[in-house]
């Protein structure tokens, strides 16, 4: 009776971890940014994707040694941005930004934790600097600039919305 049992339950076994392990894959990102450093500059948007499971924004900006570099960042899903006052339209190509992040580790050009301010207008979408949740929590704005952006840095202006009006689900530690 017992070897009847056993291979029951080992294929249920092997059924729960297939289907747990992409639970478990999706947001293992803690080791993927560098959360020593940010960069703040001025960029120029040139994709929008607005899908899931996260919403992307491309955009070209210059390094220190003036090389044109394409960079992209993630949100949170679109249901969240919307809930967050975006749209499919909030961006556009050519949208000129003063844009601040917190890269990827090594050469990646992807980022997380992402503050904009739409240069034409000064309107201001996403972040307030402040990453992660809880104790993890850290202020991206007091983190040094990345070697490589100093030059380039811009200084971004004081966020002045209301608590109520910053976007939430900004990239965790």
């Amino acid at each position: 009776m017992t070897r009847k049992l056993a291979v029951p339950f080992f294929i249920t076994i092997l059924g729960l971890l297939t289907i747990c392990a992409p639970i478990f894959a999706h947001h293992g990102t803690a080791g993927v940014f560098d959360h020593g450093v940010r960069i703040t500059t001025r960029a120029t948007v040139t994709d929008y994707i607005w899908a899931n499971p996260h919403v992307q924004i491309h955009f070209t900006l210059k390094n220190d040694k003036g090389e044109e570099e394409t960079w992209g960042v993630e949100t949170a899903s679109p249901g969240n941005m919307l809930a967050n006052g975006w749209t499919k339209k909030t961006f556009k190509p050519g949208d000129e930004l003063l844009v601040s992040f917190v890269p990827a580790k090594g050469d990646r050009t992807w980022g997380t934790c992402t503050q904009f301010v739409f240069v034409a207008d000064g309107r201001r979408v996403g972040g307030n600097g402040m990453c992660g949740f809880g104790p993890d929590a850290f202020d991206a704005n007091a983190l040094p600039v990345k070697p490589g952006y100093t030059a380039v840095e811009v200084q971004m202006p004081k966020d002045t919305r209301p608590e109520s009006e910053i976007d939430r689900g900004q990239g965790a530690k």
